[in-house]
């Protein structure tokens, strides 16, 4: 039962504020905020009797707000809006104020916060959807704005209760202190994977040795393990496990390409961002990672799969690079139109030798060939007694 019925039997909103506790609990408990976040949504939304929620969190630029949570779309797009009254969660961020929203559409409501105010049409367009009440609060931090939250129609009518907005403000105060939590939260560096390394494997003395070698030659301590100390490659796959403390993915030739999870996935994007998805079943999406720490931060995983959970797994640089080429074939060099193949690069370079051979016999200071795109003949010229001449 949402809050909005239980406003004046103070057993029930009792039971409102335990319900919220368990989810706040729940928040709290959890390393990994933004995958709890998808856990819960739908709870939030069922104890705040909205049929949708949103949650932002402000970009790197400061100036933007940046989609984490929303509930009811399945667009793999990141929501981007300025902090600005261009946008309710914008004006919220900017003002630092909860809106409580009865009609969205209604521009008199709107300008009663301020005259510039307005709300963005776009994703109702797009969707057919009608947004209607809308609760905005911002997610203050040490008195600074690190993200606003948003729910959206209230499933009884009219504006949300006093009660959802006491208990919305609760919630974004464990929010706001789970998301500086996270952010503080030292990243585990991939290189570190050599020290779950185990001492029967390789004795530490020689961890170190490749470490330093890794080091001093520029090269992935990755390749050296393998390369020069001999290590199999399910073995570093296990270190670099023991390290992310996620399951290792190894390639395997005969995985099923899950076309279905690569509608905005190409080669170029996946091995940019360094991760793939793999599999998707009630658990979640499956995706192997080079880096699993740094494929979380990064975001993109929750934008193109913003209503499942990530199941992170490790794999090594050289799986990857299989997993790209079984996923999308192998890399396509580009010949640039007008490319001389090898007969004709030899042909110019025996020309060019001829002319610097007959300049240097005539005794010219300065032979200079401009080319020419397409057809067009180019210019020969050199220099005589300090005056270019053409031949």
């Amino acid at each position: 039962m949402s809050a909005q019925a239980w406003e004046t039997d103070p057993g029930r909103r009792g039971a409102f504020f335990r319900q919220l506790q368990q989810l706040t609990t729940q928040i709290h408990a959890t390393r990994n905020v933004d995958e709890i976040m998808l856990d819960v949504s739908g709870g939030i939304c069922s104890l705040f009797g909205a049929d949708r929620l949103s949650i932002y969190v402000v970009g790197e630029d400061k100036a933007s707000l940046v989609s984490k949570v929303k509930t009811g779309l399945s667009s793999f797009r990141q929501l981007r809006l300025p902090i600005s009254a261009m946008s309710v969660a914008g004006y919220a961020a900017l003002s630092r104020r909860t809106l409580n929203l009865v009609d969205v559409y209604d521009e008199d409501e709107l300008h009663r916060y301020a005259p510039d105010l307005r709300f963005q049409q776009g994703v109702d367009r797009r969707t057919g959807y009608r947004t209607r009440e809308m609760l905005v609060i911002p997610i203050l931090h040490e008195d600074t704005v690190i993200g606003v939250f948003q729910l959206i129609n209230n499933l009884l009518g009219g504006a949300f209760s006093d009660t959802v907005v006491e208990g919305a403000t609760s919630l974004c105060e464990t929010l706001a202190v789970a998301f500086a939590q996270r952010s503080q939260e030292e990243v585990r560096e991939r290189g570190g994977f050599a020290d779950a390394i185990r001492e029967t494997v390789l004795p530490r003395g020689q961890v170190e040795q490749a470490l330093q070698h890794a080091c001093a030659s520029g090269q992935d301590i990755e390749d050296v393990l393998i390369d020069d100390f001999r290590l199999k490659l399910p073995v570093v796959g296990r270190a670099l496990a023991d390290h992310f403390a996620v399951p290792y993915l190894s390639h395997h030739p005969e995985r099923r390409v899950p076309q279905e999870l690569l509608a905005a996935i190409d080669r170029t994007l996946a091995a940019n961002q360094q991760w793939l998805p793999v599999a998707r079943n009630d658990s979640g999406v499956y995706v192997a990672c080079v880096d699993p720490e740094q494929a979380r931060l990064g975001g993109g995983i929750a934008a193109a799969f913003p209503d499942a959970r990530p199941v992170f797994c490790v794999t090594t640089r050289r799986d990857f690079a299989a997993m790209l080429d079984h996923y999308f074939g192998p890399p396509t060099v580009a010949t640039p139109a007008g490319a001389l193949g090898a007969a004709q690069q030899s042909q110019l370079l025996d020309a060019v030798a001829a002319l610097v051979a007959g300049s240097h016999q005539q005794g010219l200071s300065d032979l200079r060939i401009d080319t020419a795109p397409g057809e067009r003949p180019g210019e020969i010229r050199f220099t005589v007694s300090g005056v270019m001449r053409l031949p």
